[in-house]
């Protein structure tokens, strides 16, 4: 695969719920490295219709900033996940990232996400690489996130240290053809599993969120493990397919030869 064309845009997608406290300094930020990207940007906004009036925050900040802001408002079942997954396919162009709202992922790395790309079909912002940590975590959503990380790698047999990231880079070609659901909250994993596209992972810190409440609670674990279970049960199936396809070829060249 060749590398980044510069005059290849980018499509940032950003799922938001009650982020009014932090989507001004986030848009700032952006604003900020769109020099440095050196191409065509676009930050679309998904908004699960937050009561305290995150999107017309956003609105007006894209007026004054300026950028290129579209912001997509959802009436239906709330979710991060869905969010993103509405997001990923209303995008302009080819390359797409995906970050929190939160000012958990910092924008000053998006531009080290881009120039990593080269030759690959994505790029991860890992926070178990060497040289990625989590700060201000509390202890157990510490033990929750390790636990969850290695349930994946080891039923999904992924090799990517951070395979639960919710800040990531892909080219629309590595995902057209994924099945996104948004189920669980984990886009890039249901990624990683259906479309197996080659990614890498850069490392970066991760920082609690400033300003809100978390998103986690009894419910989205219990989502998490019944994705872990439909995503082992489809790579099983896909596995079993790409089995019988190899032996009826190798069948084939038996009776034909």
């Amino acid at each position: 695969m060749a590398g980044t064309d510069p005059s290849e845009g980018l499509s940032i997608v950003i799922p938001t719920y009650n982020e009014r406290d932090n989507i001004g300094q986030l848009m700032r930020d952006l604003r900020a490295v769109q020099p440095r990207l050196h191409r065509p940007l676009e930050v679309v906004l998904v908004d699960d219709n937050s009561p305290d009036g995150t999107a017309g925050m956003a609105e007006r900040l894209g007026r004054d900033l300026p950028m290129n802001l579209r912001i997509l408002a959802r009436n239906g079942p709330r979710g991060l996940g869905g969010a993103i997954a509405t997001g990923l396919q209303m995008c302009q162009w080819n390359l797409v990232c995906v970050m929190d709202a939160d000012l958990s992922h910092p924008a000053t790395l998006v531009p080290s996400l881009v120039d990593s790309i080269d030759g690959i079909d994505g790029v991860v912002a890992s926070r178990y690489v060497s040289g990625g940590r989590i700060e201000s975590w509390p202890l157990v959503r510490r033990l929750t996130s390790a636990v969850a990380t290695v349930m994946a790698r080891i039923f999904l047999r992924i090799e990517q240290k951070d395979p639960l990231s919710g800040f990531f880079l892909l080219r629309r070609s590595a995902f057209q053809d994924a099945n996104i659901t948004g189920d669980g909250n984990k886009p890039l994993l249901e990624i990683l599993v259906s479309a197996r596209p080659r990614v890498k992972e850069i490392p970066y810190r991760f920082h609690n969120r400033k300003n809100g409440e978390s998103k986690l609670d009894g419910d989205g674990i219990l989502d998490f493990v019944r994705l872990l279970s439909r995503l082992r049960s489809a790579a099983a199936a896909g596995i079993q397919a790409r089995r019988r396809v190899t032996e009826r070829g190798t069948l084939d060249r038996e009776l034909t030869g």
